[in-house]
């Protein structure tokens, strides 16, 4: 009798639950750009888009049922080039798929693999409620969210998850190679460097796993959690953390072999690295600029009543850095050699957010705002004007 309980709190739930979704795109959305193509992950679907025009290609999502309750993304695609995969993961579906394309970007993808094959959702929606309280049985795979996306070898995709393992799938079919456990959740994509994957934790901990096979090499314990991702820069390891520091770190040993101790506020974005130097920026709208040659702080500036989420991105010619503004919904712009601001970029009428990272090819820039009309806009790379934005204006 208890179990029809259950179930009724559960039916309460689901209808809480699917009576919030909203059109706005809400969730904290992904991107890649391979030649040509814009791939995007974002609230509901996986799309490619035409990166001169915006015009869309082809939409995927896991199946027709599917909705911002039970799957939606925030992991930034991946692609395999030699077996064209394009790998994307779920934040609620706990799946990863490897979507085969072909050479003609606007032909609709078809599916190559999934991990796990069974995740144990064969009730939608309830079936993952239903293994929480023991009517099922639990599924393999991953138990987590997947909000960070992730990295490729020749032969694995390795990706991090809110259950706080490291997953390495054969890119061949999908099967598990091996898996490593954190104390904490994964928020961030792995680094992949020869025969060395580098993964940060909420933990607090980076750890340096060997591509093999999973065994750790070594592993260094930060003064607070890591929500970015390392950065190889000049022979170094950068990262930064959420107390205020950042750490350069030997890749071979984990030591550290400078440490910034002056921050203001956490260091949640992974770390912009330019010629010779790379920025973090910080969640009171800090920026700091480190030598990554001979590490020093180059220049500090501040962007009153900002917050800064997402990774930006470096101009063609190295001299400008733009840098997603989450609270204000605009990029803002700053010479790289002086740290002087520059003109803003205004983005989807300043009404959105920035949470999520820029990306860039030699033309445009790319940035997903959230919470707006526009889900995805291209940029001039030179002049910031607008170039084409997704969905196209009526």
């Amino acid at each position: 009798m208890k179990r029809w309980w259950v179930l009724l709190g559960l039916s309460v739930v689901l209808l809480a639950l699917t009576g919030c979704a909203g059109a706005r795109q809400e969730s904290w959305p992904g991107q890649l750009a391979v030649g040509d193509v814009l791939y995007i992950a974002d609230l509901d679907h996986v799309r490619a888009l035409d990166a001169e025009t915006g015009v869309q290609f082809w939409e995927w999502a896991p199946d027709s049922r599917a909705n911002v309750t039970t799957t939606g993304f925030y992991a930034a695609p991946a692609y395999d080039a030699e077996r064209k995969l394009l790998l994307v993961a779920t934040l609620h579906g706990r799946k990863v798929t490897a979507l085969q394309l072909t050479d003609n970007p606007q032909a609709a993808p078809g599916v190559a693999w999934v991990y796990p094959t069974d995740n144990g959702n064969a009730v939608p929606i309830i079936g993952p409620l239903l293994q929480a309280v023991g009517i099922l049985p639990e599924a393999e795979g991953a138990k987590g969210q997947y909000v960070a996306g992730g990295a490729l070898s020749e032969d694995l995709f390795v990706i991090g998850n809110g259950d706080g393992n490291v997953y390495a799938l054969s890119l061949e079919d999908g099967a598990l190679v091996w898996s490593y456990a954190t104390k904490e959740r994964i928020w961030t994509t792995p680094l992949i460097v020869e025969d060395s994957v580098y993964v940060a934790s909420m933990d607090h901990v980076l750890y340096a796993l060997n591509l093999a096979d999973g065994a750790l090499k070594w592993q260094f314990e930060a003064q607070a959690a890591l929500g970015g991702s390392p950065v190889l820069a000049n022979g170094g390891l950068w990262i930064g953390d959420f107390s205020n520091r950042v750490y350069r770190l030997n890749p071979a040993t984990g030591e550290a072999l400078w440490t910034f101790e002056e921050g203001v506020d956490w260091f949640w974005a992974t770390g912009t690295p330019g010629d010779g130097w790379i920025a973090f920026t910080d969640v009171q709208g800090n920026i700091f600029t480190f030598d990554t040659r001979n590490p020093a702080l180059l220049w500090k500036q501040r962007i009153e009543e900002e917050i800064f989420r997402g990774q930006g991105v470096v101009s063609a010619d190295g001299s400008r850095l733009y840098v997603p503004g989450y609270k204000s919904g605009v990029i803002h712009v700053l010479e790289t050699a002086t740290g002087s601001v520059l003109p803003q970029i205004a983005v989807s009428e300043g009404v959105g957010r920035l949470p999520g990272d820029l990306g860039s090819d030699a033309e445009r820039i790319y940035v997903m705002p959230i919470m707006a009309a526009a889900h995805v806009q291209a940029l001039d790379a030179e002049n910031g004007k607008l170039l084409w934005q997704y969905p196209l204006p009526e």
